[in-house]
């Protein structure tokens, strides 16, 4: 849970506080309402139902919603797939409702199905009010980027793209006085030399960023010392981006700080427990999605070819193991070319398999890897061992993926898009390491409810 709060801002916290304080109120209403209407009918103090509702459409639009977890979701998008699940929640209580019965059912059934109608009008104009409104607008923290690399620039990127809110970029600290003056990302100039920085005062500059490609024999220590003792925060890149950014940065990234940082272990109670879970909800899924899977299988069978592809992936250890997926692409997609990532609109791609693929039913069989104990549920996805061995080379710390169990489905893939190049790839990298870090229940769970949005959103499939 520490890890999620991380990742939110103290106006985005404080939004959904009253977030869920809207919704209670709504809930509520619409519960005494009702009474008023039909005497009688609750049949006992609602405050329980409504509490329960509450926290989980609050839950919704929080796994929906968060600007950490969504930049690739448009307002539209966002507020429908939030209609959508209301409208699912509130028909699985109508029909628990029907099969349960008594008046504290049909109470649920109601109040959930007025609930779909209220609550995503409620909240698309709450959402509206308070943006334009600016009522959770936070004082801006003035940052100054130390450095003028390529680590110092992705920096630049991701504070001006995703957390503007929340920092104000004075620009750049170069070691060379001649650089001042440079643009160096995003219209960001160099304002100082490493000479200046005695003259920052707090107000100027609020939090300095440190964010060199090479720190040895180039890091102005005492000048940063004075800068910390007058106030001033000091942040290196890499906990930084893990901070902010959810991701940890391969290229600011070194073995020392993996050596002595928190994170990176998993004890044996948690492994246990896990893997427990990974029994217990493979099983239950197994047996629920039979009937998709059949009706799936004979689609594929129809559509030419065998039903099932198995491909060999690198799993813990650097152990390999058949992974299976119902067959999306042409037999012998890669008889000619050898083996190659997907492509966006790849011609490979069946009809039927374009579809299973965007709705992720190709990915069905692997509850079957799961049950075996040869994948999770959550982890970095397992790669082709020809790919491991071409991007370990091109990719430093690369094979850290390999130090846990691989997962239908992980942070990089509720984060990123599907990697098809070494600079994608990386980019993916930054999102497993944090969470090999990080791993926790409560960071399974918000994976979890991350992956129905994005299987809801279509988004990442090719």
């Amino acid at each position: 849970m520490i890890t999620l709060l991380r990742l939110g801002r103290p106006g985005m916290l404080m939004g959904f506080l009253c977030e869920g304080t809207l919704i209670f109120g709504v809930l509520y209403a619409l519960a005494a309402a009702t009474a008023a209407v039909v005497p009688g009918f609750i049949g006992g103090d609602p405050m329980p139902m409504v509490a329960t509702a509450s926290v989980f459409f609050l839950a919704i639009l929080i796994s929906i919603r968060t600007k950490a977890t969504t930049e690739h979701l448009s307002k539209l998008r966002e507020f429908t797939i939030f209609a959508i699940f209301c409208w699912f929640v509130a028909l699985f209580t109508y029909l628990a409702a029907r099969i349960i019965g008594g008046s504290p059912g049909r109470m649920a059934s109601l109040l959930m199905l007025e609930a779909a109608i209220a609550l995503p009008v409620v909240a698309i104009g709450w959402r509206w009010t308070s943006e334009r409104l600016h009522v959770f607008s936070a004082r801006k923290e003035k940052l100054l980027i130390l450095g003028i690399g390529e680590t110092a620039r992705e920096a630049c990127r991701t504070i001006v793209k995703n957390h503007g809110s929340e920092y104000s970029m004075v620009g750049f600290a170069s070691e060379n006085q001649d650089s001042i003056g440079d643009v160096i990302a995003m219209g960001r100039r160099v304002q100082t030399d490493y000479a200046g920085l005695d003259g920052l005062t707090r107000g100027k500059v609020d939090r300095i960023l440190v964010a060199l490609d090479e720190k040895r024999g180039k890091l102005p220590i005492e000048s940063l010392m004075q800068l910390r003792l007058a106030g001033l925060e000091i942040d290196d890149a890499t906990t930084f981006f893990e901070r902010a950014a959810g991701k940890i940065s391969v290229e600011s990234l070194l073995p020392s700080w993996i050596i002595f940082s928190g994170g990176f272990k998993v004890s044996r109670g948690k492994a246990v427990m896990k893997r427990l879970t990974d029994v217990v909800f493979s099983t239950m899924l197994l047996a629920f999605s039979a009937p998709i899977m059949l009706l799936t299988a004979i689609l594929v069978k129809l559509d030419g070819g065998p039903v099932l592809y198995s491909q060999e992936r690198m799993g813990t250890g650097g152990r390999n193991f058949k992974i299976y997926k119902f067959r999306s692409m042409v037999p012998d997609a890669e008889s000619g070319s050898g083996p190659t990532w997907a492509a966006t609109n790849d011609p490979r791609v069946t009809l039927i398999g374009r579809f299973i693929r965007a709705t992720r039913i190709d990915e069905l069989p692997q509850l079957f890897n799961i049950f075996v104990g040869e994948m999770s549920f959550i982890g970095p996805r397992p790669e082709r061992p020809h790919f491991v061995s071409k991007l370990a080379a091109q990719i430093p710390y690369y094979n850290l993926r390999l130090g846990i169990r691989p997962g239908l489905t992980g942070w990089a893939q509720v984060r990123y898009r599907y990697g098809s190049t070494i600079e994608e790839n990386k980019e993916k990298l930054k999102y497993d390491l944090f969470y090999i870090k990080n791993a926790s229940f409560f960071l399974d769970l918000w994976i979890a409810l991350q992956t129905i949005r994005v299987v809801l959103s279509g988004y990442g499939a090719r």
